[in-house]
């Protein structure tokens, strides 16, 4: 699989469905029609669908079409890419980008804290839907380049804190243009976890355990408030319930955690999309039973220095099992036919993605299902596969040049 990215500068990004509000001279005519047509390409429309010495031709934004024979339009911008592979350009539905973290609450109280801090919300301050990651983005042309550089042309991002965190929103990173531009969707998706929030000091949960009732006695409590049984308004209840119809998107992080975390949903009918941990090959049977689409980091354990006999007396098999089967994870999960997206989030060093890729499929992950991981089963994940992850007529243009 060549993932070499050696011409990010032609990454198209191209997105224009944002309302003309700006002033124009009407009486200005022009025949330009926009029209961009990449030629002499193989161009991997999907990962089973591959055209030799293709055109892609687009306009717009988005793709009109692509295959051998295309009528090349007047006024139309050519570029030669013979030699070229054309890809769909990676998803990450499980993104930070351009949401800076809330500042840790501070307090010189240190008496625990058991009334929440805002009021007209619900009675638990880690429990935060009404946040939107739209209201805390700002796009960050370094990281986005950085992304560019690993495939990335669209990613979901989010507000990561908090046991509710509220909706995302997917963001194609071009380098140009407004957020207006940028946007795909103001809500793709509603973020969960285990995890307090750091916005607040409010004692409880204190366990996965304690997060784990909060979360059905939240359910139990919208499904109450929708059914009209509670006269008072909860700013908080009322935003959960409305992000209802999104994907449910939970940070489990852990292969233990993604169990516990698909039992509340079966318990409330709800099938989770799934962050693991990159262990979930332990226990892979468990994991298949749960029937749900998982996001997987790529972020493998770094070798130990059992050279040094001090660390060697302390390590674990466990750990060095772990250390040897994490890269293998990938393939383990695809042989069972489990579904999976692939996330670069948890990575320190973004320049390691590539490369752990590369490792994945040398232990038994193939690379129409890398593919796959990286472009339509994202999209399918966040109910978008009609819009991103192929280059066929119709979706957006929106893929890199390799």
């Amino acid at each position: 699989m060549k993932l070499k990215l050696t011409l990010l500068s032609l990454c198209y990004i191209l997105l224009s469905y944002s309302q003309d509000y700006k002033p124009n001279n009407t009486s200005v005519k022009s025949n330009n029609t926009n029209f961009t047509a990449i030629t002499n390409a193989k161009i991997h429309i999907s990962d089973d669908e591959i055209i030799e010495n293709g055109t892609l031709l687009i306009q717009d934004g988005v793709v009109i079409k692509s295959g051998k024979e295309i009528n090349i339009p007047k006024n139309c911008v050519v570029i030669n890419a013979r030699g070229k592979f054309l890809y769909p350009s990676f998803i990450d539905v499980f993104s930070s980008f351009g949401v800076k973290k809330p500042n840790r609450l501070s307090s010189s109280n240190r008496s625990p804290q058991y009334e929440p801090l805002r009021e007209g919300y619900y009675w638990n301050d880690h429990i935060r839907p009404e946040q939107n990651a739209l209201n805390y983005f700002k796009f960050d042309k370094k990281k986005a380049r950085e992304l560019l550089s690993l495939g990335f042309g669209v990613v979901n991002t989010h507000l990561n804190d908090g046991i509710v965190r509220g909706s995302g929103s997917l963001i194609a990173l071009s380098l140009k243009g407004t957020n207006s531009e940028r946007i795909i969707s103001k809500k793709s998706g509603q973020y969960l976890s285990f995890e307090r929030s750091i916005q607040t000091n409010q004692a409880y949960p204190t366990s996965i355990m304690g997060s784990m009732a909060l979360l059905r006695q939240l359910y139990h409590d919208a499904l109450w408030y929708k059914k009209g049984n509670i006269k008072n308004t909860d700013l908080a209840i009322e935003a959960f319930n409305s992000n209802s119809n999104l994907t449910q998107i939970i940070s489990a992080g852990s292969r233990e955690n993604a169990i516990r975390a698909d039992k509340i949903g079966d318990q409330f009918g709800i099938q989770y999309v799934i962050l693991g941990g990159g262990d979930e090959f332990e226990r892979v049977e468990t994991i298949k039973n749960s029937n749900a689409t998982y996001i997987i980091p790529i972020n493998f354990p770094k070798p130990y220095d059992v050279e040094n006999r001090f660390l060697a007396d302390k390590l674990e098999l466990e750990s060095m099992r772990e250390w040897n089967q994490a890269p293998t994870n990938l393939g383990v999960l695809e042989k069972n036919g489990i579904n999976f997206s692939i996330t670069s989030s948890d990575l320190n060093n973004k320049r390691e993605f590539l490369k752990n890729i590369r490792k994945a499929i040398k232990n038994g992950l193939s690379e129409k299902k890398a593919l796959d991981a990286l472009t339509i089963i994202p999209a399918k994940s966040i109910n978008l596969d009609n819009k991103i992850g192929k280059l066929d007529k119709g979706y957006l243009a929106n893929f890199l040049i390799t």
